[in-house]
C-alpha cells in the first residue's frame, strides 16, 4: 500500500509538470513492474506440497489458502468455464503452482498483497489495453471476505457503497464481489448482531474484513440444552455471566462468582476455606424430604454430568460425602476446576429451557462453558495475581474480667459454690490471664497466588488453545498449610476444506494438593479465657472440660484430588441444513484422604491415647454419548430448526474407608503397614445407568413469532421395573412485538418482547437402589450365616416431577440502552419423594416411595440492565437484579411419615417457636407465653405453646454492579443484598462452663442490682434456658447488605504496548468481601454464621498478551 501511495503521487506529479501521454505511460509501465516483482518475490517465499489427479479447480484452491494463508477472489461462474486441474508437486513455490494451476485455462491471475485475484483472460486483456492506452479509470471492482471475529465466512452481510444504490451480499463462504466502483469509496458493512462498519478503500480492490458483535445483551449468544440462541429470540428463562464477570473476582471455585449476580438462584458457600462446599439452588426447594429427592440443580461442564453420584443422604454434590470432613467441611467437586478456563456459565430456569433434561431438569441446570480457540495470529496471555486476606470481622466477646465477673454471678444466683470440679476457671486458673482466641487462631493473614499461561490462535480452519494454570492459597490459621491446584487444559477445533466435516475436542487435567487442618479453628472463638494452653515444663495443658485449642494444631490432614475430563463433538453435514453429529464426554474424579492423629493431640483425661489414622479413596468415573441428528431450513418467512437426539450415561462410584490405631511412632501414619490394630472397613459402590430420547422444534417467523415444542423420554436405573421409563415436555412462545407496525413510531422502546412457557421436568436425584429390598447379615442360624431383610422393595417408585409455568417480558429502550427483563413464574411439584408410614405388622415402619405432597414454588424475577453514559472517553454500566420468591407447602399426605398438621399451608422451611415474653422481674429467669392458659410460664408446652413465627428462606435477594471506564482506566464495584429472618441473638446459657465465654450481648443482663435489665440472669446450670433457644428470643432481622467485589484497572495505551512488541497490557487491583452491615453483629459473617468466613481479600495483577 505505501509503495502504491509513493508510485501514485509520483505519477501526479509528472501530469502536473508535462502533459505528455507518453511518459506517462512510460510511468505506469514502471510501476506496474515494481509491484510485479515485489509481488513475484513474495509469491516466490511460499512452498506447497500436494497431489491431486482431476479435481476441481476450486479445491486446489482450497489447499493453497490452507497451506499459504493466501485468499482466492472469483466469481462463481467464472469457475464454471474452468477444466480440472491435475497437479502433483512437493515442496514447490506458489508461483509455480499457480502456473501449473491456470496452464491452458481460460482464466487469468494476479497477486494483490496476499489475496489471489481471478478474472477471464478476455477481461484480463481489455483490461491491460485500455489502461495503457489511456488514464487510469476512476472506477475499480472490489472482491472481499467478510467473517465473524472468529474468522467464520458470515453469509448475506450486507455490503453497499456509502451514498449510492449500489452494493452486494456475501454468498455462503463470506465472499463478495461490487463492480464498477470509484476507487475512493467508502464501504458500509452491516449484519444482524455486529457492529456496522464503513471500509474506505483507497484504491483497495481485495478486502479481509472481520467484523464485531455488537457489546448487548440482547445479541449476546446464551447457551442452551444442545444448542444456542441469543437473548433477542429465546423462548426460555436463561441468566448468564461471562468470563470478563468472573475474571474480576479472585475466586478459587467458579461458583461462587455467580452470588448475588443471576436473578433466581440462591448461591451458598459452607465456609472460607478453600474447597469448600457451595450450593446453588434455582427458583427454591423442591422436596419436602431431605432423605427423599435432592434440590441440586444438574450441573454440564462442556456437555459432562459433573455431578456427584455417590448414594448421600441428604443428596449433596459434596466430593467427599463418604470420605472424611476435614476443617472445610463438605468438598465442592468445582474447587478443582480453573476458573480462568471458563468462558461463560448459565443457568437455565424455566420449562423451555429444561425440559430438554427430563429427569434431571427439575432443579434447575447449570452450563459451564470453557473457553476455545478464536481465527487469527498465535497468542500467548499471561495473568499473574497475587493477594492478602484477612478476617473482616471478630464476634465481640466479654473479656477475663468481664468473663468471671458473669461466672461468679452464675454460681451467686443458683447458691452453688464453685470448686476445682465445677468451676476451674474460678478456683484453678489464673485469674488475670487472657487469650483472645480469634486473634490467635484466626488472626493471621493468608496469601493468594494465582498464575494463568494461555496459548492460542489457529485460521478458519483450525483453531486452538492451550491453558496451564497454578493457583495456591493459605488460611489464616498458625502454622504452614496450603491448598494448591494446577490445571492445565487444551482445545482443538478442525474444519475440512469444504466445511462440511468438524471436530471437536478438549482435554483436561487438574491436581489438587492441600494440607488444611482437620478441624475448622473458628469454632474456638469461646472459649474461656484463661484456660491455660501449656504446663510449665512445655507440654500441653488439659482438662477434662475441653481440649486443649492447641492440639488441632497437630492432627494432619493430606487430600489429593485428581480429574481428568474430555470431550470431543463430531459434526458431519450430510446436506445443506441437515446436519449429524456425536458428543462424547468422559469424567473421572478420585480422593485420597488421609487424617493423622498422633497421640499427643488427644486429651488423656477424656480419650485413649495412641497414635491412629484413617484413610479414604473416593472414585467417580462416567461417561456420555450424545448423537444427535439437527436440521434447518427456511419455510416461507420463517426458519424452521429441529433436533433428534438421544442420552446414554453411565456413572461409577466406589469410596473404601479404612482405620488403624496403636502405631508405634507418628512418623507412620500415612501408611496402613504400620499400625498395631485395624477397625472394619467401609466400602461403597453405586452404579448409575441413563438413558433417553430426545427432540426439539423451533420456529421463528420474521423474528417476530417465536415457538419451541421439546419432548423427551427418559430412562433411569435408580427407579423401580414399572416406572423405569417416563415422558418430559415443554412447549414455549415468545412475540416480538416491536415488530409490529404498530411500534413503529415508539422511538423510546427499541425492543420488546413477550414470553409463555409451560411443561413437565424430573427429579432422580435419590439414593440408588431404593426400589430394591436390602438384606444385612444377621449372625448365624442352624449353624450357617443368616441374612435378615432391612427394607422391602417398591416396584412403583418414580421420579418426582415438577410442573413448570412462566411468563416473561423483555424490553430494551433508548436503542438497548436500558434493557429489562421480567419474569413471574410458578412451579409446582406434586409427587414428592420420601417415606411413608407402614403398620408394624410388615416388619419396617416405613418405605421408600411417592407420595401425595405438593409444594409451590412462585416469584418474580427482574433483571436491568443500562448504559448511563457513553462518551468517547467516559461510559457507566448499570447491572440490577432483584428476586422475590416464595415456596409453600400446599398440601401432604397423612400417611407421610414426617407428617406434620401445623405446617401445611405454611412456607417451607417454616419456624415454629416458644413466644418469649421478657425476663421475671423478680427471678431473672426468662418467660414464655402460655397459649393455652393465655399466661406467663417458665416452663413451655411444646405441643401447644409453640406459633409459627416466620421462615428462613429469603425474601428478596439481588444485587447491583456499578462500572465505569475513563479513557484507560476502569473501575467496577458489586453490591449483594439479601432480605431474611433468622437468628440473630446468642441462645447459648450465659454462666454455663460448658458454654465457655460469652460475647458482650450479654452484658445488658439481669443482676442482683439491675432487675429491669433486657436479658435473663447467668446460671451455671442449663435448666432455666432449656426453652430459650427454642424460642423466638433470638429471632429477628438477618438481612445483610454486602460490598461483594471492587475492581480497578488500567490498560495500556496501543501506541506504547505496541513499541514493546506487546499487543496488551492491564494492571489491576481486586477486593473480594470488602465490607458488609447487618443487625446480626455476633457471627463472623451473615452467611456462614460462626464458621469460618470469607476472607477480606485485597490482589493485585498483570496481563499481558503477546
Amino acid at each position: 500500500m505505501l509503495l502504491r501511495a509513493l508510485c501514485n503521487a509520483r505519477l501526479l506529479w509528472h501530469v502536473l509538470l508535462n502533459n505528455s501521454m507518453l511518459r506517462i505511460m512510460r510511468l505506469t509501465v514502471f510501476i506496474q513492474l515494481v509491484v510485479c516483482l515485489t509481488a513475484s518475490a513474495r509469491v516466490n517465499s511460499q512452498k506447497l506440497t500436494m497431489s491431486e489427479n482431476n479435481v476441481p479447480i476450486e479445491k486446489v484452491f482450497r489447499i493453497i489458502e490452507d497451506q499459504t494463508g493466501y485468499v482466492f477472489f472469483y466469481e462463481y461462474a467464472l469457475l464454471g468455464k474452468a477444466k480440472k486441474v491435475s497437479i502433483n508437486v512437493k515442496d514447490a513455490y506458489l508461483s509455480e503452482v499457480l502456473q501449473l494451476c491456470f496452464k491452458d485455462q481460460p482464466l487469468n491471475y494476479k497477486v494483490v498483497d496476499k489475496t489471489v485475484v481471478i478474472k477471464s483472460k478476455a477481461a484480463a486483456a481489455i483490461a491491460i489495453v485500455e489502461q495503457a492506452a489511456a488514464t487510469p479509470p476512476p472506477v475499480q471492482d472490489v472482491s472481499g471476505i467478510i467473517t465473524d471475529e472468529d474468522g467464520n465466512p458470515l453469509p448475506n452481510v450486507a455490503v453497499k457503497v456509502k451514498g449510492t444504490e449500489k452494493g452486494a451480499s456475501t454468498d455462503k463462504n463470506g465472499h463478495f464481489m461490487i463492480r464498477g466502483i470509484d476507487q475512493n469509496a467508502i464501504l458500509v458493512i452491516s449484519y444482524v448482531g455486529y457492529e456496522t462498519t464503513e471500509k474506505a478503500l483507497q484504491g483497495a480492490r481485495a478486502l479481509a474484513i472481520q467484523m464485531k458483535p455488537v457489546i448487548n445483551e440482547l445479541n449476546q449468544t446464551v447457551v442452551i440444552g444442545y444448542g444456542t440462541t441469543t437473548k433477542r429470540k429465546s423462548t426460555g428463562s436463561i441468566a448468564s455471566i461471562t468470563s470478563e464477570e468472573i475474571s474480576k473476582q479472585p475466586i478459587a471455585n467458579p461458583l461462587n462468582a455467580l452470588q448475588g449476580r443471576v436473578a433466581g438462584a440462591i448461591v451458598t458457600q459452607s465456609n472460607g476455606l478453600p474447597g469448600a462446599r457451595v450450593t446453588i439452588q434455582i427458583r427454591g426447594n423442591t422436596s419436602l424430604d431431605q432423605t427423599g429427592a435432592g434440590n441440586q440443580p444438574l450441573y454440564l461442564v462442556d456437555g459432562v454430568p459433573f455431578n456427584m453420584y455417590d448414594n448421600s443422604v441428604p443428596v449433596t454434590n459434596d466430593l467427599n460425602s463418604r470420605g472424611n470432613f476435614a476443617a472445610a467441611g463438605g468438598l465442592s467437586p468445582f474447587s478443582i476446576i480453573n476458573p480462568a478456563e471458563i468462558e461463560r456459565i448459565d443457568i437455565l430456569k424455566d420449562a423451555d429451557a429444561t425440559a430438554i433434561y427430563g429427569t434431571r431438569g427439575a432443579n434447575g441446570v447449570v452450563l459451564i462453558t470453557t473457553k476455545k480457540g478464536k481465527a487469527g495470529k498465535t497468542k500467548l496471555s499471561l495473568n499473574l495475581y497475587q493477594g492478602q486476606g484477612k478476617v473482616g470481622h471478630f464476634i465481640p466477646m466479654m473479656n477475663t474480667q468481664q468473663y468471671l465477673q458473669l461466672r461468679k454471678e452464675a454460681f451467686a444466683n443458683d447458691g452453688v459454690t464453685p470448686t476445682a470440679t465445677n468451676a476451674p476457671d474460678l478456683v484453678t486458673w489464673d485469674q488475670n490471664a487472657y487469650t483472645d482466641w480469634q486473634d490467635r487462631y484466626l488472626g493471621g493473614t493468608a496469601s493468594t497466588t494465582d498464575v494463568q499461561a494461555t496459548v492460542s490462535g489457529g485460521d478458519q480452519r483450525t483453531r486452538f488453545l492451550l491453558n496451564a494454570g497454578y493457583h495456591r492459597e493459605t488460611p489464616v490459621f498458625p502454622g504452614s498449610y496450603d491448598d494448591k491446584r494446577i490445571s492445565t487444559r487444551m482445545n482443538v477445533e478442525h474444519s475440512s476444506l469444504d466445511r462440511r466435516f468438524n471436530a471437536n475436542v478438549s482435554i483436561n487435567y487438574a491436581f489438587n494438593n492441600t494440607n488444611l487442618l482437620s478441624r475448622d479453628l473458628s469454632t474456638l472463638y469461646n472459649l474461656p479465657t484463661n484456660m491455660p494452653l501449656f504446663n510449665a515444663d512445655g507440654t500441653l495443658s488439659w482438662n477434662a472440660n475441653f481440649n486443649n485449642p492447641e492440639s488441632n494444631l497437630l492432627v494432619k490432614y493430606f487430600g489429593k484430588t485428581h480429574n481428568l475430563m474430555t470431550n470431543t463433538m463430531l459434526r458431519y453435514t450430510i446436506l445443506p441444513g441437515l446436519d449429524i453429529k456425536t458428543s462424547f464426554g468422559f469424567n473421572k474424579i478420585q480422593l485420597n484422604q488421609n487424617v493423622q492423629e498422633p497421640a499427643g493431640s488427644k486429651n488423656p483425661l477424656t480419650t485413649t491415647v495412641n497414635n491412629s489414622a484413617a484413610f479414604t479413596t473416593i472414585d467417580q468415573q462416567s461417561y456420555i454419548l450424545e448423537p444427535q441428528i439437527t436440521y434447518n431450513r427456511s419455510i416461507s418467512r420463517g426458519k424452521l430448526s429441529a433436533l433428534l437426539g438421544s442420552t446414554f450415561q453411565n456413572s461409577l462410584n466406589t469410596s473404601q474407608r479404612n482405620s488403624a490405631s496403636n502405631y508405634s511412632s507418628p512418623a507412620l501414619l500415612g501408611g496402613l503397614s504400620g499400625a498395631g490394630a485395624y477397625g472394619t472397613p467401609s466400602y461403597g459402590y453405586t452404579q448409575y445407568r441413563y438413558t433417553s430420547v430426545f427432540g426439539r422444534l423451533n420456529y421463528d417467523w420474521e423474528s417476530k413469532y417465536f415457538l419451541n415444542a421439546v419432548l423427551r423420554r427418559d430412562g433411569s436405573s435408580r427407579f423401580g421395573s414399572d416406572r423405569k421409563f417416563g415422558n418430559f415436555w415443554s412447549i414455549g412462545g415468545a412475540w416480538a412485538f416491536s415488530k409490529e407496525k404498530f411500534a413503529d413510531n415508539w422511538r423510546f422502546m427499541s425492543f420488546g418482547k413477550l414470553r409463555a412457557s409451560y411443561g413437565v421436568t424430573g427429579n432422580d436425584q435419590i439414593q440408588d437402589y431404593q426400589y430394591q429390598a436390602f438384606y444385612n447379615s444377621a449372625g448365624t442360624y442352624q449353624g450357617g450365616s443368616a441374612l435378615a431383610p432391612d427394607k422391602i422393595d417398591n416396584p412403583t417408585l418414580q421420579w418426582q416431577t415438577t410442573r413448570k409455568l412462566e411468563f416473561g417480558l423483555d424490553m430494551a429502550f433508548l436503542k438497548d440502552r436500558v434493557q429489562v427483563t421480567a419474569n413471574y413464574y410458578r412451579n409446582t411439584t406434586p409427587n414428592q419423594l420420601g417415606y411413608l408410614q407402614l403398620s408394624p405388622q410388615a416388619g419396617f415402619n416405613s418405605y421408600s416411595s411417592n407420595f401425595d405432597a405438593v409444594i409451590r414454588n412462585n416469584g418474580f424475577e427482574l433483571e436491568v440492565n443500562a448504559v448511563i453514559i457513553d462518551k468517547k472517553d467516559f461510559r457507566w454500566n448499570t447491572a440490577f437484579n432483584i428476586t422475590v420468591p416464595k415456596t409453600i407447602l400446599v398440601s401432604a399426605s397423612p400417611s407421610y411419615y414426617y407428617y406434620n398438621q401445623s405446617v401445611i399451608g405454611q412456607p417451607l422451611g417454616a419456624v415454629f417457636r416458644y413466644t418469649y415474653q421478657g425476663v421475671d422481674v423478680a427471678t431473672g429467669k426468662p418467660l414464655y407465653k402460655d397459649v393455652a392458659k393465655d399466661s406467663l410460664t417458665f416452663t413451655p408446652n411444646f405441643s401447644t405453646d409453640r406459633a409459627y413465627i416466620g421462615y428462613t428462606a429469603p425474601k428478596y435477594y439481588g444485587g447491583i454492579n456499578n462500572s465505569f471506564s475513563y479513557k484507560q482506566f476502569e473501575l467496577s464495584f458489586f453490591f449483594q443484598f439479601t432480605k431474611q429472618d433468622g437468628n440473630i441473638w446468642p441462645t447459648s446459657a450465659p454462666g454455663v462452663l460448658s458454654s465457655g465465654n460469652q460475647t458482650t450481648y450479654w452484658l445488658d443482663r439481669w443482676t442482683q442490682g439491675n432487675h429491669n435489665a433486657a436479658l435473663p440472669r447467668a446460671t451455671s446450670t442449663t435448666t432455666i434456658y432449656s426453652a430459650y433457644s427454642s424460642s423466638n428470643a433470638a429471632w429477628g432481622d438477618n438481612s445483610f447488605l454486602r460490598l461483594r467485589t471492587a475492581n480497578l484497572s488500567y490498560n495500556f495505551p496501543s501506541a506504547l504496548t505496541s513499541k514493546w512488541k506487546i499487543e496488551s497490557m492491564r494492571l489491576y487491583l481486586q477486593g473480594q468481601n470488602l465490607w458488609w452491615t447487618s443487625k446480626n453483629k455476633y457471627v463472623y459473617d451473615p452467611e456462614t454464621g460462626t464458621s469460618m468466613p470469607p476472607l477480606r481479600v485485597i490482589t493485585a495483577g498483570i496481563n499481558v498478551t503477546f
